[in-house]
């Protein structure tokens, strides 16, 4: 499985990153949601490694609100994507 993925990735990079983003394949639709909840995941990750490296400090409670927001945003998007499935005709 680990090396199929990778060939996946290797094979077609960008529509791989575009399919992580995209909420609805059929319209070709990007997700508002996943987009801010893997951009704000990623702020968190670079203050956790920057206050980690006292590079900064950052304040824990901003920290935590950040975390929160990145994982209700990737959630809802993914509860959206169960709750209201499509029916192919």
């Amino acid at each position: 499985m680990h090396s199929s993925f990778i060939f996946i990735i290797k094979r077609n990079p960008m529509k791989f990153i575009s399919d992580i983003f995209t909420e609805d394949k059929m319209d070709s639709k990007y997700s508002s949601k996943k987009t801010l909840g893997i951009v704000s995941g990623i702020l968190v990750c670079v203050a956790f490694i920057g206050d980690g490296f006292d590079w900064f400090t950052v304040n824990e409670d901003l920290f935590n609100s950040m975390l929160i927001f990145s994982a209700t945003m990737l959630g809802v998007s993914t509860i959206k994507a169960f709750a209201n499935p499509k029916i192919k005709k």
